[in-house]
């Protein structure tokens, strides 16, 4: 008489998908061109200031103008604050300071095109004079040694911003991200800016 196998107890499918996802939200990790540091904790506003630093830094941003020369390339970019993984939160209530990002070599501009997302790794160097229309200001100016466009992505991640996020109707929330989501029809809410979700 063979011995009784152990009961293995299993989590509901929601809880089950919602532990998947923590689990990975908390391995996300930068590309291996944007890693390193220690990375100064200043940001293009300060930097603007006066703000130096001997360690380089990483910031990343929308690119506003793209500027191929001979020898190098630089690109103008409306700064963001970064996630774990140092890419640029697009759904970011302010925009911060712009800076100039310059990098040996020539980058396809039609492809390091204006509106896509950007992160650099580098020595910030100085400022450079700029203009919006007749508004003048000084641009931190990165000497970047890595430069690291990022895909472009989904519009369900456009308008909804980086996962985890909630949706639904009343009484349904809906809670994942790219390949994962959870649902149930729990008694709470949704919350008054989340909008219907559909698979």
């Amino acid at each position: 008489m063979s011995a009784p196998r152990p009961r293995v107890r299993r989590l509901p499918l929601p809880l089950a998908a919602l532990a998947a996802l923590a689990l990975l939200a908390g391995c996300a990790l930068p590309p291996a061109a944007l890693r390193g540091g220690p990375f100064a904790p200043i940001d293009p506003a300060q930097a603007a200031q006066g703000v130096t630093a001997t360690e380089p830094v990483r910031w990343g941003g929308i690119i506003a103008e793209v500027r191929p020369a001979q020898e190098r390339t630089c690109f103008l970019v409306v700064s963001l604050p970064l996630d774990d993984a140092a890419r640029p939160q697009k759904h970011a209530d302010q925009p911060g300071a712009r800076f100039l990002a310059c990098a040996q070599g020539f980058f396809e501009p039609e492809v390091y095109a204006p509106e896509r997302l950007l992160t650099v790794v580098g020595y910030v160097s100085g400022t450079s004079p700029e203009k919006v229309g007749s508004y003048a200001y000084a641009a931190p100016v990165v000497d970047a040694y890595a430069v690291y466009l990022w895909p472009r992505i989904p519009e369900y991640e456009r308008e909804w911003g980086a996962w985890p996020y909630w949706g639904g109707a009343p009484g349904l929330w809906v809670w994942g991200g790219p390949g994962f989501g959870a649902w149930g029809p729990w008694p709470y809410p949704s919350p008054s800016y989340a909008r219907p979700w559909m698979w």
